[in-house]
């Protein structure tokens, strides 16, 4: 069996307020163009379609129309819920999507109640999906269990019924089956890519490489944005798109997968194209000035030197409007190192000191302090007249 891997989408996630809608549209039609041209037999989406529970109906329009488009190559589609789809959401459109060929496990079920699905590939090889979604720790420690355990006690709980989920998936797996175990999930040892949500990436919510048993010919799996390979027969194919300035510099891709039974699995990174690229840059405002940017990407920018009034605009201007984030690198001053006596000095004067102090060298700022401090000392000589 051919099977094409990807995962996190996060459709409908933005870049400091900027749309990235049509890089999103774009992405998702190569990987149903490399689906076409690899003739897979079958599609998994291993989670987080969406970068939020509550997406905009642009985003459940540019994701329903992706699994249709995957679907159309010919392939199956089979797509698990991450941390964060909203599962509910997925479960009331999933009859509908079946119609398109399109099968969807919302939350976890049984083997025999839809958490594992039978295929047949192009060639006639009998395969085994077993899908998995993200399980919740507020589904396993209840709260009795945080008054009741120690936290550790509850970290072991979590991985362990995990591990007893996974394995309880994996028995319908034959020796001459070709078997395949989707699932969104942190697994310890792996690496963050840099835009996943922190609070799902801790040891509470993880599972231990160990938990996957050796009947599994690959593992797809979800949640990091990192590609990488966990153990031979467990892999992150990471997510479409350089989603945050984290990941800039990563390469993405889809990884297309031969499976036969008995026989480790064949994995082929597959690039992709259509993203536009994060970049990071740092420097003067006369070094930045001499800096050559690609028209496409999105820029973060460490300004290194004083602040003042109107820096980010200034930046703008320099490198073009995809600059998304504007942040301030000032030496530390001296005077911060002091405590300020301030008893006996004028408001201005201490305005001045705390200027010096954050390193913002704009006569302006000042100046317009100076006309806040005259309209507060006339509207209080009126009050007192």
């Amino acid at each position: 069996m051919k099977l094409l891997h990807t995962s996190d989408w996060h459709v409908g996630k933005t870049i400091r307020g900027a749309s990235r809608a049509d890089e999103h549209i774009a992405v998702l039609a190569e990987i149903a163009q490399i689906a076409a041209r690899e003739e897979v037999d079958l599609v998994i989406v291993a989670g987080d379609l969406f970068d939020s529970a509550a997406p905009s109906a642009e985003a459940e329009g540019i994701v329903y129309g992706a699994l249709l488009d995957l679907a159309d190559t010919g392939a199956q589609v089979a797509v698990i819920a991450g941390n964060h789809d909203n599962p509910r959401r997925l479960r009331a459109v999933a009859p509908l999507l079946r119609l398109g060929r399109v099968h969807v496990v919302a939350e976890p079920s049984r083997p025999d109640d839809g958490g594992v699905i039978r295929l047949r590939s192009r060639d006639g090889a009998d395969a085994r999906l077993a899908m998995l979604p993200f399980v919740s720790k507020r589904g396993i420690v209840r709260a009795r269990h945080l008054i009741s355990k120690q936290a550790f006690e509850n970290v072991q709980d979590y991985g362990d019924r995990l591990r007893r989920l996974i394995r309880r998936m994996c028995e319908p797996f034959h020796s001459d089956t070709v078997n395949v175990l989707t699932t969104h999930a942190f697994v310890l040892g792996a690496h963050a890519g840099g835009g996943e949500r922190p609070a799902h990436l801790v040891e509470e919510y993880a599972v231990t490489a160990q938990s996957f048993p050796v009947s599994i010919g690959y593992g797809a799996l979800g949640h990091l944005h990192r590609p990488q390979r966990v153990l031979a027969q467990l892999h992150y194919c990471g997510s479409p798109l350089q989603l945050d300035f984290g990941e800039a510099e990563q390469a993405k891709q889809v990884n297309v997968v031969s499976v036969e039974p008995g026989i480790p699995a064949d994995v082929r990174a597959v690039q992709l194209t259509a993203g536009h690229p994060l970049r990071a840059l740092a420097g003067t405002l006369d070094e930045l000035s001499s800096v050559s940017v690609d028209d496409d990407a999105w820029l973060r920018v460490v300004v290194q030197g004083p602040s003042r009034a109107g820096l980010a605009q200034t930046v703008r201007e320099l490198l073009g409007p995809r600059v998304v984030d504007v942040r301030v690198e000032s030496p530390v001053s001296a005077a911060g190192e002091r405590r300020i006596d301030h008893r006996s000095r004028s408001p201005q004067e201490v305005f001045d000191e705390y200027l010096k102090h954050e390193s913002i060298e704009d006569t302006r700022v000042l100046d317009l302090f100076g006309e806040l401090l005259d309209e507060q000392s006339d509207a209080s000589v009126a009050v007192g007249s």
